[in-house]
């Protein structure tokens, strides 16, 4: 059985978005909780920066498993 690549790419967006959500939650909390709550700019940044590290890195993970499937099902 063939599926279609347009809803293996939708699959894979609500995928990430849904990994994504649960990794920057947990992330965020403990994050915040270590910073005892009281934020600067400067633990804002590096708390962005840690995010986007992790949401890279889940994107690329998640994209390559993705591609795996799609050249199975269509080669």
């Amino acid at each position: 059985m063939k599926i279609r690549a347009r809803y293996l790419h939708a699959l894979e967006s609500m995928t990430n978005v849904v990994v994504g959500y649960a990794i920057n939650l947990v992330l965020v909390y403990s994050i915040l909780h270590f910073l005892g709550f009281n934020i600067a700019l400067k633990d804002n940044a590096t708390m962005g920066v840690i995010i986007a590290i992790f949401a890279f890195m889940r994107g690329y993970t998640i994209r390559r498993m993705f591609n795996r499937i799609v050249n199975r099902v269509y080669k």
